[in-house]
C-alpha cells in the first residue's frame, strides 16, 4: 500500500505491479489524516495490489523523491 496526495497519485501508480485507488476516508466520511509517502503532504488516495509492500517497492519509492 502507498498513500499518496494528489500530485503523486500517477507515481504511486507506477510504484505498484496491479493498482487499485481508493480515497482516504475516516468513520465520519471526512479525509483520513494519512501522509503523502512521496512529499509528506496529506494523502488523499489510498494505492495498493494483493501484495505486501516489500523491500523492491519501498527502494522505487524512494527512487521517485
Amino acid at each position: 500500500m502507498v498513500t499518496v496526495c494528489p500530485k503523486h497519485v500517477k507515481d504511486g501508480i507506477n510504484v505498484l505491479d496491479l493498482p487499485h485507488v481508493t480515497k482516504l476516508l475516516n468513520n465520519h466520511g471526512q479525509l483520513n489524516l494519512s501522509k503523502c509517502e512521496f512529499c509528506g503532504l496529506s494523502a488523499n488516495y489510498r494505492l495498493f495490489d494483493d501484495l505486501p509492500l516489500n523491500q523492491e517497492r519501498q527502494k522505487k519509492v524512494k527512487e521517485y523523491l
